[in-house]
């Protein structure tokens, strides 16, 4: 989210130095009081090589994520998120700091208790249609233009509250819809808006709030298989008496592109949410703590259909990552095929123990693969467990380029392919037929994905048949 003219000046603390500051939206500028010139400019920017003589020192970085200050333009407060870590500039002696995005406060609060986010992707993911009726009466609707516009009630639209952990905290979620009217020239007479929203107990910590937009983003880039997503809203709300809320700061973003598909969300390439209706706490959960794979998500939908070696090896690590976690004890086996890999190992332990140096660690490496599942192995598995929820989606995506859908034989292309890939053996002839392999693994990967967080097998249907717009018939 981005205002569209943004300009600040004001005063903030930073290493126990009162700065001034300006800020244009996109560039923060901090100027340190006249007694603290030459401080700042022989401690901070300059290093001393000889007496009277100085040379620029080791690159200043940003010590601090949070940068807290006081607006001179409305006397509120305005918090800068930076990322520690990253080089700070200078000219003269203004340190230039790099900002990904700030909170602007209307009002203060020592506190804040909520986050709610909006996007035309929220207002489909949780329909504003959902949200009111039209009543007309055939005749004076085509004679005369009348017709009548109700709201629903808050309750009606909004969704079951689930939860999710994250640094130690209980966060709330749910989805809502919110109303609005105007009578003003130039405005649209009824806002309605969808919101994702977080509620948590109360805190001043703008880190935790930081990483919540983070979690938020990534929840809505898995709905939509894609990261070009962008909250047009965030807004941050302080506990109020009776339970409400006090709307109090607004937060903004500076992002890059920010390009929308609007074309992507009219064709329905998105996961609603009464697809996982009870699941989003556990999706959620799985998000802030980093074990739901989200690395293969393209830039954008048409990055997404071009395939190439790094797009090719990502996604085949999603589906081994996501194996892993629905098959913790791996594929099952034969009885005979446990024993010999016993044999095995206890062969090997006896030559690692044998052994030194670096023959001593080639013993361990192949100790370590003993009972490892081949990939083609695991789409095998795969295939047995799924194929009576996305089987008929990869058998009519096959016969279309007249081919038909045999997981052993996918299994073994993609194995083949991968490895070609991994091990740089770009020589190697591309196997067409693994392109249709890799784009119905993509639908494996969330069936298994919505499968281990409880999703049922229905509306995993439904939920990939809209996001990759297969228009199957179920």
């Amino acid at each position: 989210m981005e205002e569209t003219v943004a300009f600040y000046t004001g005063h903030l603390i930073y290493k126990d130095i009162n700065f001034s500051f300006v800020f244009d939206g996109e560039e923060l500028r901090l100027i340190p009081p006249k007694d603290k010139m030459q401080e700042i400019q022989y401690t901070w920017i300059l290093k001393p090589i000889a007496e009277g003589v100085y040379v620029n020192g080791d690159s200043l970085v940003i010590e601090q994520s949070i940068l807290k200050g006081v607006c001179n333009e409305n006397g509120h407060s305005i918090v800068f998120l930076c990322q520690k870590g990253r080089s700070i500039s200078s000219r003269n002696d203004v340190l230039i700091f790099p900002v990904v995005g700030y909170i602007k406060c209307k009002t203060d609060s020592d506190s804040i208790d909520r986050i709610t986010f909006q996007s035309p992707e929220i207002n489909c993911i949780h329909p504003t249609n959902t949200a009111f009726f039209i009543t007309y009466d055939y005749e004076k609707m085509h004679n005369c233009g009348e017709f009548s516009i109700s709201t629903k009630d808050y309750d009606s639209t909004t969704t079951e509250k689930q939860r999710f952990e994250m640094d130690g905290k209980e966060v709330t979620i749910f989805f809502t819809v919110s109303r609005g009217f105007s009578t003003k020239l130039g405005e649209s007479p009824i806002n309605i808006n969808s919101s994702l929203v977080f509620e948590f107990a109360p805190t001043n910590d703008y880190e935790f709030v930081y990483r919540l937009w983070f979690v938020a983003k990534q929840f809505i880039q898995y709905l939509c298989y894609r990261k070009n997503v962008y909250f047009t809203k965030v807004g941050l709300d302080a506990p109020a008496e009776n339970g409400k809320h006090s709307s109090f700061a607004e937060m903004y973003m500076l992002e890059d592109d920010q390009y929308l598909e609007m074309n992507l969300l009219k064709q329905g390439r998105f996961i609603k949410q009464k697809y996982i209706v009870g699941a989003e706490g556990k999706i959620l959960s799985d998000i802030a703590s980093n074990k739901l794979y989200l690395r293969h998500l393209p830039e954008s939908f048409r990055l997404g259909r071009q395939i190439d070696a790094s797009r090719f090896i990502m996604i085949t690590a999603a589906f081994e990552w996501e194996f892993k976690r629905s098959y913790p004890d791996g594929v099952m086996k034969k009885e005979s095929e446990i024993n010999a890999e016993s044999k095995v190992e206890k062969e090997i332990e006896r030559l690692i123990n044998s052994s030194t140096g670096k023959i001593k660690n080639k013993y361990k490496f192949l100790k370590s693969q003993i009972r490892v599942d081949a990939l083609k192995i695991r789409i095998q598995q795969m295939g047995k467990d799924f194929d009576d929820i996305i089987g008929d989606f990869g058998r009519h995506i096959y016969s279309l380029n007249g081919k038909e859908l045999k997981y052993s034989e996918m299994g073994e292309r993609l194995s083949s392919q991968r490895n070609s890939f991994a091990h740089g053996n770009l020589e190697k002839e591309f196997n067409e037929i693994a392109l249709l392999d890799l784009i119905f693994m993509e639908i494996v990967i969330y069936a298994m994905q919505l499968k281990f967080h409880g999703v049922e097998n229905t509306n995993i249907q439904k939920a990939v048949n809209d996001l990759f717009g297969l228009n199957h018939m179920l």
